[in-house]
């Protein structure tokens, strides 16, 4: 599925920002099955200076240092994206969950490097007990990882309201589980923990997930607003698979990634530092349409 994205963020401030210096993971990757053919990012005011960069996860990284008085920044990304994900193979044909945790923990060697560093415990996905437990529903003795993690994604889909304004990002993880309410962000972390919990791999992934415009299409929640899901590895063969609790999908053409990390924390789409501003307000507009 080819898609034209536009997302556009709108600060808006109470006072004169003298000076700013913006930090934004807006620039999509490519990976197998996903190629972005043309991207392009406009912010104004013009920046003095626009770098580039690749972080620790390969994410692709603009900095913009921004020296000229102003009231209001807006930054637009516009591509063009080839979506594919590959087809994981059947649930029940992936390796037992404690086989993959085995090969995690490796004593003290792992053998898949890069899948380790997402079994621990980042920033906004601190231990919680209760998510332990909520996990141990799903993952049972002798388990396909697969399957195991296919239903704690529907679980979560059954379980949770999705209620924009219940949470914000400074809600605690186990907060945001006993509240049974939240967004796709809160999801994407809530099933990550239930998977560190047991010694499994588990990433969030930050992106876009399809506009929907006809009555005939399947209303996808999280739409025209910055997506999340999980990336779970499931050995060697499957490697990352990416689940979306939100709406209880596997990834296939309906999503596409910008970037991954171990929380939100690691993959924001905008942050910095401002001198002046005062309080500000801020908006989102995004769309992801097919275009065949």
């Amino acid at each position: 599925m080819r898609y034209l994205l536009s997302h556009r963020t709108t600060y808006s401030y109470a006072s004169t920002v003298d000076a700013a210096h913006h930090i934004a993971h807006l620039r999509a990757r490519d990976f197998p099955g996903q190629i972005v053919t043309s991207i392009g990012i406009e912010a104004t005011p013009a920046p003095a200076m626009i770098a580039r960069h690749v972080d620790h996860f390969g994410n692709l990284i603009d900095i913009l240092r921004i020296d000229k008085p102003h009231t209001q920044f807006d930054i637009e990304v516009r591509a063009e994206v080839d979506v594919r994900f590959p087809e994981p193979p059947p649930a029940a044909s992936t390796p037992p969950w404690e086989e993959i945790r085995s090969a995690l923990n490796g004593d003290g060697f792992p053998a898949p490097v890069e899948a380790s560093e997402f079994v621990h415990e980042s920033p906004l996905v601190p231990p919680v007990e209760a998510l332990r437990a909520y996990g141990a529903q799903s993952l049972t003795p002798g388990r396909p990882i697969l399957e195991a993690a296919r239903e704690i994604t529907s679980r979560i889909k059954k379980d949770f309201e999705y209620h924009p304004g219940a949470t914000d990002i400074s809600t605690p993880l186990a907060e945001v589980f006993a509240g049974k309410a939240g967004v796709c962000q809160d999801f994407a972390h809530v099933e990550i923990a239930a998977l560190r919990a047991h010694g499994l791999a588990a990433g969030y992934v930050s992106g876009y997930i399809r506009t929907v415009h006809s009555k005939e299409e399947v209303e996808l929640r999280g739409a025209d607003a910055s997506h999340a899901w999980v990336a779970v590895w499931c050995g060697e063969q499957a490697g990352w698979v990416h689940l979306d609790p939100t709406n209880d999908l596997v990834a296939h053409e309906d999503h596409v990634a910008v970037a991954w990390g171990r929380d939100f924390s690691d993959v924001s789409p905008l942050r910095g530092v401002i001198l002046g501003g005062d309080t500000h307000s801020y908006g989102v507009a995004v769309t992801l349409v097919p275009t065949g």
